[in-house]
């Protein structure tokens, strides 16, 4: 069965059955490869801190899934009242029957992806890469369409390179290292725990504009029933990146425990993440604003990766509503 199937079928038996019920005062959300990947980290200082109590939205857990449509699925089967996902899943959720809206956009860029080298490598230039063989993870992923993107940066078609999947990135360090690839993309925190050993050739932030990477999603009935707590939750995430803006050190701290990464490193990372933006000026954590052109890149990409085979316009599912006004602006 495939996955646009898959979805389809859970959304319309959800829908059939009535599901979607209003969460309990207390509640829990779900959040992509919570506790591994960067996009998450905002969350960590958000119940950390007790952000969410103090903008009215009681949120008692984060549960951590395995992304690709993992969470959409948690929240279509059950009573989650806002998931942190990726547009495209969600995209194909709302094709199956599910009745979603996207309230903020959490991720504006891709820019914890670095392609790197072994140190004293040839390959310096973004034509050197004609001939060479690049990882990506998994076919129909991001790191795979960022290759293409790479690719056609540089000029060449796909059969001027070779892109090998290695899964995880672990992997791909592992057939750098022994040579079996020329230049490996990994994400971080990867790069930053290994930097010792290879040298940057290129972070995508500063090569290509803004490509959405997460999305705040809930469904439509909660916005209309309960809309304070999921203005709560929105709010919330927002105070948790601009605390990451001036206190490093303590979110450091504090996604250390969640993420089981040394906090000197979290803040090495955190610092690649704010310091530096997109070709278009933007930054990587959002505070719940909706940057069009981003999510048009990421389905863009998608349709060049295959992961999505018809194009399918987000706008008429986005409701801005929850997001505080000054946030707000015009999608069209």
């Amino acid at each position: 069965m495939t996955m646009k199937n898959t979805l389809g079928g859970i959304c319309l038996a959800a829908l059939a059955c009535g599901v979607f019920a209003l969460p309990a005062s207390a509640a829990e959300i779900a959040v992509a490869n919570y506790g591994s990947s960067v996009s998450g980290m905002p969350w960590a200082v958000a119940l950390e801190k007790g952000f969410f109590k103090e903008a009215g939205a009681d949120i008692t857990a984060i549960i951590g899934t395995h992304g690709g449509s993992s969470e959409i699925r948690s929240m279509i089967a059950g009573d989650l009242p806002y998931v942190d996902s990726s547009l495209v899943p969600m995209l194909k959720a709302i094709k199956g029957g599910a009745d979603l809206r996207i309230v903020s956009e959490n991720g504006h860029t891709t820019a914890q992806f670095v392609w790197i080298v072994k140190k004293g490598s040839p390959i310096k230039d973004i034509k050197d890469i004609k001939g060479k063989r690049i990882t990506f993870t998994t076919p129909l992923s991001t790191s795979q369409s960022l290759d293409f993107m790479l690719i056609e940066k540089a000029g060449l078609g796909q059969n001027d390179v070779k892109l090998l999947s290695t899964g995880a990135y672990g992997a791909a360090l592992t057939a750098l290292e022994n040579d079996g690839v020329d230049i490996a993309l990994v994400a971080e925190p990867v790069y930053t725990l290994n930097k010792d050993k290879y040298q940057v050739l290129f972070w995508s932030r500063d090569l290509f504009p803004a490509i959405n990477n997460t999305i705040g999603v809930a469904p439509e009935k909660l916005i209309k029933e309960n809309p304070a707590l999921l203005k709560g939750i929105v709010l919330a995430h927002r105070k948790a990146v601009d605390y990451m803006k001036t206190n490093r050190k303590e979110s450091a701290a504090i996604i250390a425990k969640v993420y089981k990464i040394d906090a000197k490193i979290v803040e090495e990372v955190i610092a690649q993440l704010q310091d530096h933006t997109s070709i278009d000026g933007q930054a990587f954590f959002g505070e719940g604003d909706i940057y069009p052109k981003g999510l048009d890149a990421i389905v863009d990409i998608a349709l060049k990766s295959g992961s999505m085979k018809e194009k399918i316009d987000w706008r008429p599912y986005v409701d801005q509503s929850l997001l505080p006004k000054d946030l707000q602006r015009n999608i069209k």
